[in-house]
């Protein structure tokens, strides 16, 4: 007999009193929240108010399989089995993967070309924006259709600085054998 075997899955456990996920109702220290509507101090049984979901703010019920915060829940639960983690570390995981909403790369880009802000140091000198060197500008093709803010934030740096790199406390290792027999003794 042949028979595919798949690890087991939970769904996330959500709580028939507050509606919040990773607890049971018998062990809520919340306040009794309506699963429908999201209003405290009644349950859904008897509810006809329009559905808000208590978890993501959402216009559905707070048991709906289309709630972010579910969905993100069963990937939580799912991260922990598949990679035999805690729970804190797979929830530590998967939200260092998912991008938070409104704080994207875009979003923060328009908003820092569409209101720069100058910061104000009385010890910084006189800053002054050029074109960048013959050398910077062969080292990597010129990007288009961006503006280039110019602010006392923006340090430079002397183009001696960048063309030498310091190289006194460097050792120099001629006969890799003999230096890996030193360090084995």
């Amino acid at each position: 007999m042949r028979l595919s075997v798949r690890t087991y899955i939970p769904n996330p456990l959500r709580c028939f009193k507050c509606q919040r996920f990773g607890h049971s109702k018998t062990s809520c220290r919340g306040t009794l929240t309506c699963a429908r509507c999201a209003e405290v101090g009644h349950e859904s049984t008897d509810c006809t108010r329009t559905e808000k979901c208590v978890n993501c703010k959402g216009e559905h019920t707070s048991f709906s399989r289309n709630c972010i915060a579910w969905k993100r829940e069963k990937e939580i639960i799912t991260t922990k089995i598949k990679k035999q983690i805690s729970y804190p570390e797979a929830r530590k995981l998967v939200n260092s993967q998912t991008p938070t909403p409104g704080n994207s790369y875009v979003s923060v880009a328009k908003k820092s070309f569409s209101a720069p802000s100058v910061q104000q140091n009385p010890d910084a000198s006189v800053v002054s924006c050029s074109k960048p060197s013959d050398s910077t500008a062969k080292a990597s093709p010129p990007i288009t259709n961006l503006p280039v803010p110019c602010s006392p934030s923006v340090a430079l740096v002397s183009e001696e600085a960048l063309a030498s790199p310091d190289f006194n406390n460097f050792q120099l290792v001629r006969n890799k054998k003999k230096a890996k027999k030193g360090f084995s003794n």
